[in-house]
């Protein structure tokens, strides 16, 4: 199934041609589900808004149905996003990113800056419900290891930190069928899939000099 990905001034947009399976974090339409659009929006360090009554309002001025779209909010340049491609075997996986890391959050600390790691993955793999959880899974821990291996740390607590207090993630499952059931690092759809985020997360931190 071909998609479509436009970048706007303040946003990018991603658009099935028709709802796909989805398992997102988002705060808008987050969950199990379908959707047909996936926006990543940039908004300012200071938001500080209700965001499915504000999101709604913005998607209403951009003319986008609000039904199938699932919808994340980074405080960095979504200029700045990181994609990449990958084909393994019959399959693809497309990796979109947006990263600040200003929020980096430690285990037992509540501190909330702004700053979040946006990850969306779009793939045709067959996956079962349990192996998009499981893949879901392994695209976190690599999101994690990528921020240990760089020392980000908590700015409160000085200790290394796994994420932001905000991040999402979101994967869009083009395929109908389930035949592939399970998707850990050790699977290879896993591997790969752990080795795009880790590979798109570093790449935005060097851009960035971290």
């Amino acid at each position: 199934m071909e998609y479509s990905y436009e970048l706007h001034k303040k946003y990018y947009k991603i658009e099935f041609p028709r709802p796909v399976r989805s398992i997102s974090s988002a705060p808008f339409n987050g969950g199990f589900g379908y959707a047909d659009t996936y926006v990543n929006r940039e908004v300012p360090e200071s938001y500080n808004s209700d965001p499915v009554v504000e999101i709604e309002k913005f998607l209403r001025e951009e003319d986008i149905s609000a039904l199938h779209t699932v919808v994340t909010m980074t405080a960095v340049n979504v200029s700045t996003l990181e994609r990449k491609k990958n084909v393994v075997g019959a399959y693809s996986m497309e990796i979109f990113l947006t990263a600040g890391f200003e929020n980096a959050v430690s285990i037992g600390n509540r501190n909330h800056l702004f700053g979040t790691v946006n990850l969306c993955l779009v793939t045709d793999l067959p996956l079962s419900n349990a192996a998009s959880v499981n893949l879901l899974q392994s695209m976190v821990e690599a999101k994690s290891q990528c921020m240990n291996d760089f020392e980000i740390r908590d700015r409160e607590t000085g200790k290394k930190a796994p994420g932001t207090s905000t991040d999402t993630v979101s994967i869009f499952i083009l395929s109908e069928e389930t035949r592939i059931k399970y998707a850990g690092r050790i699977t290879e759809y896993g591997y790969h899939a752990s080795e795009l985020v880790y590979n798109a997360l570093a790449r935005s931190m060097l851009k960035n000099k971290i």
